[in-house]
């Protein structure tokens, strides 16, 4: 077996639980990708998995997410169906440093990274992510006859170091493991921190989907497809602040077109299902060539976001409480990270719960989490922060982060990855 290759996972298989031992009742606050991937790795190292989520699911909506090697690895690994998920491999990535000339670009191939890091880069639309690891989370199979109780339209007001869930009906129940994957305004990481920083707005975006069949036919568009419609493109304006993002995803059918640019967001005008207005068409004409245009023209808007960055956490877990995914780390796209670090987050779970050692070595094991997953979200939080990657300007105090060992260059970088 290679060292980019990892065994197959079967449930209960190697667990190593002594006979006093039980499986663990682990309680996650969130069903977005970080709690379902948590189920999933919880479930197969055995233990009993009860998720809270505060929303019915009744009108899920979303753009697309790209998954890179890292963590497209640890999908496969727990048996995630790519072809069940419709998920599209990426060929290139191609970027375009001057809108007015789509002639010079600079393209890399990524066809080539399963074999290089163990897996493709995998583009999906988001609903069908979700969908796939809310069906692994919640439905028996051979390798995973335990499934996750999943609890819709459940909100939870508080959780305690302890492992106690609170409700907002006053009643409670009691977890040997809280896991809070519940988003980048989490409530509960003052569980966690006592003092937690404060969001800072980075840039904003808005996500169109236009369906492949209704693409532009002129000749402009047919230049900057003329590598197929699988690859991702990145372009950036002059300003370096505004950039827009393209690549397919339901195995082609649909491309995802997003737009970053610096203003801020009001409350009013921002989330799921914003649609276009005529400010953002002419941003789009005066600054991208005419077919970018176009496209936004006939796309459809799915969200309108502010994105955020924060200063990295010393700390994700207190006591039987750890926090994963946006609720630890949040971080713009620009490297396409924040996904795939709440699945390392999962991961890390999941081996360092595996043998089912006593309960009361929770607060343990999750100190371990600490050092196996602070830095290394933390390097990624500050990557993901800088446009173009300029190592002189990580600030001192975030240096002890790398170890010394702050990279001077980051391939594929000036290209923005949503």
């Amino acid at each position: 077996m290679s060292a980019t290759e990892l065994p197959p996972v079967h449930a209960h298989e190697g667990l190593h639980a002594d006979a006093n031992s039980r499986p663990m009742k682990v309680g996650i606050v969130g069903a977005g990708i970080g709690g379902l991937m948590a189920a999933i790795t919880l479930l197969d190292s055995g233990h009993e998995v009860e998720i809270f989520e505060k929303s019915r699911f009744s009108k899920e909506v979303g753009a697309a997410i790209s998954t890179p090697p890292n963590s497209s690895r640890i999908l496969a690994h727990h048996g995630f169906d790519f072809d069940r998920s419709n998920a599209t491999t990426s060929d290139y990535l191609i970027y375009y440093d001057d809108p007015k000339d789509l002639t010079q670009m600079m393209r890399l191939p990524m066809s080539g990274y399963e074999g290089e890091f163990g897996a493709p880069w995998y583009l999906f639309h988001r609903v069908d992510l979700h969908d796939e690891l809310r069906r692994m989370a919640t439905e028996p199979s051979p390798g995973r006859p335990r499934v996750a109780r999943l609890h819709l339209g459940t909100a939870v007001s508080s959780v305690d170091p302890n492992g106690t869930i609170h409700f907002p009906n006053g009643k409670s129940t009691r977890k040997d493991l809280v896991i809070a994957a519940d988003g980048i305004r989490s409530s509960f990481s003052s569980a966690v921190l006592d003092n937690v920083p404060p969001l800072e707005h980075f840039t904003s975006m808005i996500r169109l989907l236009l369906p492949t069949e209704k693409m532009p036919q002129d000749a402009e568009t047919n230049v900057l497809f003329e590598d197929g419609l699988n690859s991702v493109r990145a372009m950036r304006a002059g300003d370096g602040r505004h950039s827009v993002v393209m690549y397919g995803c339901r195995r082609g059918a649909l491309q995802n077109i997003a737009f970053m640019y610096p203003e801020e967001i009001s409350k009013d005008h921002s989330g799921n299902g914003t649609s276009k207005d005529e400010g953002f068409l002419q941003m789009v004409a005066d600054i991208f060539p005419p077919s970018i245009h176009q496209m936004a023209s006939e796309a459809e808007g799915v969200g309108h976001w502010n994105l955020y960055k924060r200063r990295p956490l010393e700390s994700f877990a207190r006591g039987r409480v750890v926090l994963v995914g946006d609720a630890a780390h949040p971080m713009p796209p620009l490297r396409a990270q924040g996904a795939s670090m709440a699945i390392e987050d999962a991961a890390a779970l999941g081996v360092l719960f595996s043998d089912r050692s006593s309960v009361d070595e929770v607060p343990e094991r999750l100190q371990l989490f600490n050092e196996l997953r602070v830095k290394r979200a933390a390097t990624i939080q500050i990557i993901s922060s800088q446009h173009k990657w300029d190592p002189t300007k990580v600030p001192a105090e975030y240096l002890h982060y790398f170890d010394g060992k702050v990279p001077r260059e980051i391939p594929w970088d000036g290209a923005p990855m949503t």
